[in-house]
């Protein structure tokens, strides 16, 4: 007599499903699986921010939608950092800049970014998509944006002369959203026009110019001001 076959396996096998139903359920569990890592990794991401996250907090206080922000910042957080960024200064290539990451600066400082020149009021768009995180003036970088994208990094935009207009903290950004416009203020005031771009990993800064990319001009596609918002 032939021998039997005996199924052995964890998973029933049934006359009418046979392989394909085994198969099938192989494919459901690997979607489930799928789902609860996503979620697993959003959770650590919270903790991170829970942690490392000083710069996020002074962003969310001034979001009216908090808890969706945090989502949203945790969810960069999941994703793996852009290797490539396009260029922040609209019309300048990346052969045009000379590269002064790390030259000494006055007060023992070295130079953490890239110096990008352009003339005054030259659109200044967002390098990667992300969120804004915080706007506002200091000493050293005059008006500012930073925006933050995945793995966290935030992005630095700084010398600004002027906003873009309406843009606020909480705002979703794409490359061909517009922060603001090239300056000289802060501690550039009275020299050349030009944008101060910084990177900054968990770990500190990083050099920009290595990342950077020329982008294919298109101004019909700029988006001036906010995009969708967390709110």
């Amino acid at each position: 007599m032939g021998q039997r076959f005996q199924n052995t396996s964890a998973f029933p096998i049934s006359s009418s499903t046979g392989v394909c139903g085994w198969s099938s359920h192989r494919v459901r569990r690997k979607v489930v699986t799928n789902k609860l890592i996503r979620l697993l990794l959003i959770f650590v991401s919270l903790i991170v921010i829970l942690i490392n996250g000083a710069a996020i907090y002074a962003g969310v206080g001034l979001v009216a939608n908090k808890t969706l922000f945090v989502v949203h910042v945790a969810r960069l957080y999941a994703k793996a950092p852009d290797q490539n960024l396009e260029m922040p200064v609209q019309g300048v290539t990346k052969s045009q800049i000379a590269d002064t990451w790390h030259a000494p600066r006055e007060g023992d400082r070295l130079h953490e970014g890239q110096d990008i020149f352009a003339k005054r009021g030259t659109p200044v768009l967002s390098a990667t998509d992300g969120y804004v995180l915080r706007i506002g003036e200091n000493t050293l970088g005059g008006q500012t944006v930073s925006v933050i994208g995945a793995g966290g990094r935030i992005y630095y935009y700084a010398h600004l002369d002027s906003y873009a207009p309406n843009i606020a903290i909480g705002d979703r950004v794409t490359t061909q959203t517009v922060l603001g416009y090239v300056g000289n203020t802060g501690n550039a005031a009275g020299g050349p026009t030009h944008l101060h771009f910084g990177v900054y990993a968990r770990d500190g800064a990083l050099n920009p110019l290595p990342l950077l990319s020329d982008r294919p001009e298109d101004k019909s596609t700029l988006k001036i001001g906010r995009s969708k918002k967390s709110r």
